[in-house]
């Protein structure tokens, strides 16, 4: 398995509403080939700020066959009228070293 972590930052104006869509971000990843888990996390300590972590079977499943799916387009739309900047994201092996 493979985790992707995105580091959302969110506009605060917007806020509520992003934890409102999250439900349909969530349902669009879940849907998606490969696609294990979906959490996201709020931070403690930075406003604003949220990490999605999403579980994928393989890496693959993410950055070739996901990107070109009606999941992936609406995913984005969605999540890029909330964010305050692009996200930033890192694969992480599943395995514990």
């Amino acid at each position: 398995m493979i985790y992707e972590h995105a580091d959302l930052r969110i506009n605060p104006e917007t806020e509520t509403g992003f934890l409102v869509d999250f439900a349909a971000v969530r349902r669009l990843l879940l849907e998606a080939e490969g696609c294990l888990s979906v959490e996201l996390l709020v931070s403690v300590d930075t406003p604003a700020a949220y990490l999605l972590r999403v579980g994928w079977e393989r890496i693959e499943d993410h950055t070739d066959t996901f990107p070109g799916t009606l999941q992936a387009n609406e995913l984005g739309r969605v999540l890029m009228a909330h964010c305050a900047t692009r996200p930033n994201v890192i694969h992480y092996n599943g395995q514990e070293v």
